[in-house]
């Protein structure tokens, strides 16, 4: 078999983080993404990152590590949501691009009425 090298395929973080945020909105229980609260001097300072609606991601040595930003819906499982999401968001990252997500932060900021 001829090992062909084709090219390198380069993915935006800022298209990781949209994959982030989209994953997110499809886990039962919340309501909303949430602004991102994290000061923006912080968030300045990283080099590979990706912006979406409540997310940043950062892509270091090639592993993801996001924050996630939420508004959770009413009586829901706080605990279980923030286990649930985290465990979406690594599917989602390795199926779709192969990518291992080093660490998945959930910050639930409000509870919808």
């Amino acid at each position: 078999m001829d090992d062909t090298k084709l090219g390198t395929v380069r993915i935006a973080p800022s298209v990781l983080a949209m994959i982030v945020s989209l994953t997110a909105r499809t886990v039962k229980g919340v309501a909303d993404m949430s602004a991102v609260s994290r000061p923006p001097g912080r968030v300045l300072q990283r080099t590979n990152v990706g912006y979406a609606p409540g997310v940043t991601l950062q892509v270091r040595n090639g592993t993801v590590s996001t924050d996630v930003y939420i508004v959770a819906a009413p009586e829901t499982n706080l605990r279980r949501l923030g286990q649930t999401l985290q465990r979406r968001v690594h599917e989602a990252l390795d199926q779709m691009v192969g990518m291992h997500a080093e660490q998945v932060n959930v910050y639930i900021e409000d509870v919808g009425e």
